[in-house]
């Protein structure tokens, strides 16, 4: 199976997103175009827990998630930055509540949740991003995200 390079894939998340930003844009009933959205930026993960336990991620190892005002999309890169899972789409926010509704990705992760939406509360405190709750398949999903800065 050829890898992608992380380069190539977020040029290929960046063309749908662009493709598809004015019509989700225009849609009233989406509140993440609204200006002020405190989740749009790119993010990094600091912890993460899934099922319950903690995860402890090999050295190198990155989790990167980006969001638009209309589209995420996260990317689970090795050390040497070949991407190992990613996925994307659109999502919605009201409150506390945070769907994603996924719509591409690599194969595994996109097969179990296309078309499902995925329900998680979250909150931004400073620069970290608290994202939690289960996944369509029954993983709960409890992930701490730090915002990545201009260098």
């Amino acid at each position: 199976m050829r890898q992608i390079t992380m380069t190539a894939l977020l040029s290929l998340v960046a063309a749908i997103a662009l493709t598809s930003a004015r019509s989700v844009a225009d849609d009233p009933k989406n509140a993440e175009a609204k200006p002020g959205n405190k989740l749009v930026g790119t993010w990094k993960t600091v912890s993460a827990k899934y099922g319950g336990k903690e995860v402890k991620r090999p050295e190198g190892f990155t989790a990167i998630k980006h969001v638009t005002p209309t589209q995420f999309m996260w990317a689970w890169c090795d050390k040497d930055g070949k991407v190992m899972a990613a996925l994307g789409g659109t999502y919605t926010v009201k409150g506390d509540e945070y769907v994603e509704m996924p719509e591409y990705g690599t194969e595994a992760v996109l097969r179990q949740l296309k078309g499902k939406p995925q329900e998680f509360k979250w909150k931004v405190e400073a620069n970290r991003w608290y994202h939690t709750g289960k996944l369509s398949s029954g993983l709960t999903i409890e992930e701490v995200w730090e915002r990545v800065e201009k260098k």
